[in-house]
């Protein structure tokens, strides 16, 4: 198996029962993930650059999508509100800033930055509405797809918990700096 991020041999380190992963979701949030966890699921380790990853037995990277996102957010747990990390970021940023948060969430991260230009990306629908109701604007797309068209446009591009939900890693660090102007964080 490759490493997503430095394209080195991986090492399995764990297969994990699935219908046993599937189960506990739906026991513990009444979530059915068996659409998603329908393969053999593969814990693994780089040894090259010590990245920990889970992948199919066939090399594809697993993640949630729309559907199970929208139920975790039924939970009042998943979104928080306040992060360190928010307060922390918020020291590189200017009130000038033209910012791109990918994996906004509900947006909570623009309520610490109201006076630069925020953009957020989110892949929920849910998340979506609920940024709304808070007079935040958000767009369900991928970074990789807002890059494109996107190029060179932001002073900071942030993400907050999200690298770990992503299915291809170095592509998506890599579409987050083709979004950033020269000198940018």
């Amino acid at each position: 198996m490759i490493c997503p991020f430095c394209q080195k041999e991986s090492k399995v380190l764990q297969e994990i029962n699935t219908n046993l992963l599937n189960r506990l979701y739906w026991k513990n949030l009444k979530i059915d993930t068996s659409k998603i966890l329908n393969k053999k699921l593969l814990y693994l380790h780089c040894p090259s650059c010590d990245f920990k990853f889970f992948s199919s037995e066939e090399g594809e990277n697993l993640i949630g999508n729309d559907l199970f996102y929208n139920d975790l957010n039924q939970n009042s747990w998943y979104y928080f509100s306040e992060k360190y990390e928010y307060s922390y970021a918020k020291n590189f940023i200017k009130d000038s800033n033209r910012v791109l948060e990918v994996g906004c969430g509900k947006g909570a991260f623009a309520k610490y930055i109201p006076h630069t230009r925020y953009t957020g990306l989110e892949f929920s629908t849910n998340a979506k509405d609920m940024a709304k109701q808070n007079g935040v604007e958000i767009q369900n797309i991928s970074i990789e797809d807002y890059a494109k068209s996107h190029k060179e446009e932001f002073d900071v591009v942030c993400s907050f918990q999200v690298l770990e939900h992503t299915s291809n890693p170095h592509s998506f660090l890599q579409a987050q700096v083709n979004s950033l102007r020269g000198g940018g964080y």
